[in-house]
C-alpha cells in the first residue's frame, strides 16, 4: 500500500510539474482536445458570401489557419494538404471537408480566393469547390477562434507573423478531435483522424509531451531544447526513484 502511495505521489508531482509548464505561449500551438469551437462566429468565404461556422461544419472538418501573405510555412502547409487529399481515398465533400481561415484580419476574401485557386490547381483529383472553403474574417472572430483552438501567433515586427504549423480535425459538431503538426501529412494518419472525428473520438498526440522539452525561439524561428525544463524533470524523476528505493530498503531491514 505504501509503495502505491509513493508511486502515486511521484506521478502527481510529475503531472503538476508538467501542468505548471502548460501555459498559453506567446507563439505556438497548445492542444485543446475536446474544446468546442464557437460555432456562431462569422467569416467571409472565398466567393464573398458571409456565413457562420455552424452553417458549414456538419461533417469531419480539416481546419487550417494561415496568413495569405506568408512567405514561409503557410504555402507548404497547404501544399501538404493538397498532397494528402490526393493520396487519401476518402472523398472531400462526402466523407469530410476542408476549411482554411486567414488569421490576419487585414486580409480579404480576395486573398482567400487567390490562394484557393492557386492550391486547387495542384489537385489532380477533382473535388467540389465548396468542399474546401477559404475564408477571411474580422479581428474579433479570428481571435475567438484561435484562442479556442490554442493557436497563438504574433507580429514579426515587419509585415508578417511568427506562428506554428498544424491542421486540426474537428468533429461534425465542431469539437477538436485531433491535431496533426507540421507541413507534411501521412495519408494513414490523416484518414484515421477523420474517421475518429466522425465518431467524436479524441486522438492525443505526442506533441503535448514534446513541448515541455522544447520551446520556440523567436529570433531563429525554431524549436530549441528547453534545458531548464528537462533538467528539472530529470531531477524530479530521479528524486522520486531514490525515495522509493530508500523506503523499500528500510522496510526490508525492519522485516
Amino acid at each position: 500500500m505504501k509503495k502505491f502511495l509513493y508511486s502515486l505521489f511521484i506521478f502527481l508531482s510529475i503531472t503538476n510539474f508538467l501542468h505548471a509548464e502548460d501555459k498559453n505561449p506567446e507563439v505556438g500551438i497548445v492542444e485543446k482536445l475536446g474544446n468546442q469551437i464557437p460555432m456562431d462566429l462569422t467569416f467571409t468565404a472565398d466567393d464573398g458570401t458571409q456565413f457562420q461556422l455552424k452553417d458549414v461544419i456538419d461533417k469531419p472538418t480539416v481546419l487550417s489557419l494561415v496568413f495569405y501573405h506568408c512567405t514561409s510555412i503557410c504555402s507548404p502547409l497547404l501544399g501538404g494538404l493538397v498532397d494528402v487529399v490526393e493520396k487519401t481515398d476518402l472523398v472531400p465533400g462526402k466523407d469530410y471537408q476542408l476549411l482554411t481561415i486567414g488569421f490576419d484580419h487585414k486580409e480579404t476574401f480576395h486573398n482567400a480566393k487567390s490562394w484557393k485557386d492557386q492550391h486547387l490547381k495542384l489537385l489532380q483529383k477533382k473535388i467540389p469547390s465548396n468542399s474546401w472553403i477559404y475564408t477571411a474574417g474580422d479581428s474579433v472572430s479570428i481571435r475567438k477562434l484561435t484562442d479556442a483552438v490554442g493557436f497563438y501567433f504574433k507580429s514579426d515586427g515587419k509585415d508578417g507573423y511568427i506562428h506554428g504549423a498544424s491542421i486540426l480535425i474537428l468533429t461534425p459538431t465542431g469539437k477538436i478531435s485531433h491535431y496533426i503538426f507540421g507541413t507534411e501529412f501521412n495519408p494513414v494518419d490523416f484518414k484515421t483522424a477523420i474517421l475518429a472525428a466522425q465518431e467524436g473520438i479524441e486522438l492525443p498526440t505526442i506533441a503535448k509531451v514534446l513541448k515541455f522539452c522544447f520551446s520556440y525561439d523567436v529570433k531563429s524561428r525554431r524549436y530549441v531544447l528547453n534545458i531548464t525544463t528537462v533538467i528539472g524533470l530529470i531531477m524530479l524523476v530521479s528524486a522520486g526513484i531514490f525515495l522509493v528505493v530508500l523506503i523499500t530498503k528500510k522496510r526490508k531491514k525492519t522485516t
